[in-house]
């Protein structure tokens, strides 16, 4: 996280069959902005059928993360309507968001298309 400055640095990493592309730099002192495409396609399974289909992603992700406890209470920020990603060891580990946005992605409601209809 130290060298993280203000001037955006890019990143690109790939699981899964999804791809995280996109800038992190400093908003404050503590915090974080990450600002990527998430686009790729994932298997799922139809919530209606059951089936297992094929979708394509390409959405767009504004993420804030924080170095260390972040404490809305004693922050005076324009941030405290935002979810903060908590990392503790100094770095911000852009694999475990991608694999949390690929779960998120999983969970959600999902209904297969009918192709050519």
């Amino acid at each position: 996280m130290r060298k993280i400055t203000q001037l955006p640095k890019t990143f690109s990493i790939t699981s899964d069959g999804i791809e995280l592309k996109g800038q992190i730099y400093r908003k404050t002192s503590k915090i974080f902005q990450m600002e990527a495409i998430l686009k790729g396609s994932l298997e799922l399974i139809c919530d209606i059928s059951g089936d297992l289909f094929v979708k394509f992603f390409e959405q767009p992700l504004v993420l804030y993360i924080s170095d260390g406890i972040w404490d809305i209470q004693s922050q005076n920020s324009r941030l405290d309507d935002f979810d903060i990603i908590e990392f503790f060891d100094g770095f911000v580990d852009v694999e475990y968001i991608l694999q949390s946005e690929i779960e998120s992605i999983k969970m959600d409601y999902h209904i297969k298309e009918e192709q050519g209809v």
